[in-house]
């Protein structure tokens, strides 16, 4: 094994010295010209190489170095895209030791758990920066029409090093798949992360805009109602379509329900069945009033009041929220209420085991999961993190480069050069005798 990884990594060397001479000659057609050649390491997936190639310099011209350029090999960073890609993949489901273990057990290289970390925050902001850039919908010539989509948001706490961290969720998902008559599946819902719950608003606003066309389709959106998720705020997401429909989730509901009657908890069902099942107002004041007449002796306190208090406000603001999705009439099958469970694929990572997370590191392992949850991490790792993206005439470039290489081109020679050593001493002597054989040789 070691032996041919080694084979690989020298054919890699040669590889790389080969496109770099292919090189030359476009590169001095852009007015460069060959300052010295430097010698570089990269970690790639298959070990650490060492290859030598060509600096150019161009008066008023910044100098560069071509052959990294199109390899992708940014300055400063030491390891391949495809590297950075399997260290990634990893780390989205172990700590930091335990990637570095894996690693360093069952890769050509090796690599400490606090580089794993500082790969992590290197992704994150790269990543980060590519998708909040304004030029990524450009190659958008045509938007998608779809007649459904399902949009749910939530936000999830966090530890801190220094404070509470709170990361911010979206996800977004088209219109059911009728496998057969009895069997439904779900599109791959995309999803939109930060811990500033301003720039997950502002992507997943700039995709529905630049990728969808929404003037005739129906937005069903889900959330807990929390600070940020109320209807008012998914209407800012949406912008103009033909119809939005807002549900408070009922989870989150449940929730309230039973946290605010602790005191009472034989009347939490029959509340719960007045307002989600047969969605009755009056049936639900009822309630809620013969809840507030049985405070008495050792229930009337003024928490118990307060209580109450809060959750019939909540309620009535929320009413029309809490419309059943069987009761409004829509054409659709409900397919909203995952946001919750998937959840699990970023607390599994970020929370317990006494965890705690700077902002930085927050910030890059959630960019992270969030591209492998979307099938994206190849392709923004493959495009302006490293500049490895090779578009086709690139290809066409690299494969003109490795052409030129290996064709063999004629070398002007100067022939055969004699030695001579000249005694400057009368008769024989063993100058001479060591000139005559000096001349015998071919230089």
């Amino acid at each position: 094994m070691c032996y041919f990884f080694d084979l690989i990594r020298e054919l890699m060397k040669l590889a790389l010295e080969e496109v770099d001479a292919g090189l030359v000659e476009e590169t001095k057609k852009q007015g460069y010209q060959i300052e010295k050649k430097n010698k570089r390491s990269v970690v790639t997936a298959f070990g650490e190489i060492s290859y030598w190639r060509r600096r150019y310099v161009c008066p008023g011209k910044k100098a560069q170095y071509p052959l990294d350029k199109l390899m992708g090999y940014d300055k400063y960073k030491r390891y391949s895209v495809l590297a950075v890609k399997d260290v990634l993949q990893v780390s989205a489901v172990a700590t930091y030791r335990n990637t570095a273990l894996a690693v360093n057990t069952l890769s050509c290289f090796k690599i400490s758990h606090s580089q794993v970390g500082k790969l992590i925050v290197q992704a994150g902001k790269q990543i980060k920066a590519q998708q909040q850039s304004e030029e990524r919908y450009d190659g958008i010539t045509q938007k998608k029409k779809a007649p459904v989509l399902y949009l749910e948001g939530d936000g999830v706490v966090i530890k801190g090093t220094k404070k509470r961290l709170e990361f911010h969720r979206y996800q977004v998902c088209e219109d059911i798949i009728n496998l057969s008559k009895t069997r439904r599946k779900r599109v791959q819902a995309k999803g939109f992360v930060s811990l500033s719950r301003l720039d997950a608003l502002q992507e997943i606003k700039a995709y529905l805009a630049n990728t969808y066309d929404l003037s005739d389709t129906l937005i069903i959106s889900n959330a807990d109602g929390g600070a940020g998720y109320a209807k008012k705020d998914f209407d800012e997401i949406v912008g103009y379509c033909r119809q939005h429909e807002h549900f408070l989730d009922v989870f989150h509901l449940n929730k309230k329900i039973k946290d605010r009657l602790g005191f009472m908890p034989a009347m939490q069902s029959k509340l719960i069945s007045a307002v989600e099942f047969k969605y009755d107002r009056h049936l639900t004041d009822v309630i809620l009033d013969t809840i507030e007449s049985n405070l008495v002796d050792e229930l009337n306190t003024p928490e118990n009041h307060e209580n109450l208090k809060r959750l019939r406000s909540y309620l009535h603001r929320r009413w029309v929220d809490i419309k059943p999705f069987k009761m409004r009439h829509l054409s659709v099958i409900k397919a909203i209420g995952c946001c919750e469970s998937n959840h699990r694929k970023y607390t599994y990572r970020v929370k317990g085991q006494g965890k705690y997370w700077s902002e930085d590191g927050a910030e890059g392992i959630l960019r992270v999961l969030t591209c492998i949850k979307n099938n994206e991490l190849e392709y923004w790792l493959s495009s302006e993190f490293a500049g490895g993206q090779l578009d086709i005439g690139d290809q066409e470039e690299l494969k003109g480069a490795v052409r030129a290489s290996l064709r063999k081109t004629h070398e002007a020679h100067l022939g055969i050069h004699h030695g001579a050593i000249e005694s400057l001493t009368a008769g024989h002597s063993y100058l001479d005798d060591f000139g005559r054989k000096l001349s015998q040789i071919n230089i």
